[in-house]
């Protein structure tokens, strides 16, 4: 009788060890996407400073490249529509729901 309950606390544990790992994971995986996330509304309102007059580059590996300002803008703004897209349907997930289930 013992041992059964020993196993089948041991099994509870083991399950309980997972759970944590994956919220561990996840919740990294949220940092990450919430730092990128500041980042980029940063360079959006560092963005929204300049004018046509103003140079933009961008870095390409080791190489620094002209890019237009609306393209810079256009860029950023689909950046930050996906992490943002990414952040709720990590949370969705997390809940448990299915990605449509909330409209």
């Amino acid at each position: 009788m013992a041992e059964l309950i020993q196993k089948k606390l041991q099994g509870e544990v083991e399950k309980y060890q997972q759970l944590q790992k994956d919220l561990s994971k996840s919740m990294s995986g949220r940092q990450k996407l919430e730092a990128q996330l500041t980042e980029n509304n940063i360079v959006k309102e560092e963005l929204a400073l300049l004018d046509g007059s103003n140079v933009v580059f961008k870095l390409l590996g080791p190489v620094l490249v002209r890019q237009e300002l609306g393209e810079a803008r256009a860029t950023v703004g689909k950046r930050l529509e996906y992490i943002t897209a990414e952040i709720f349907l990590g949370t969705v997930l997390a809940l448990g729901d299915e990605p449509g289930s909330f409209c």
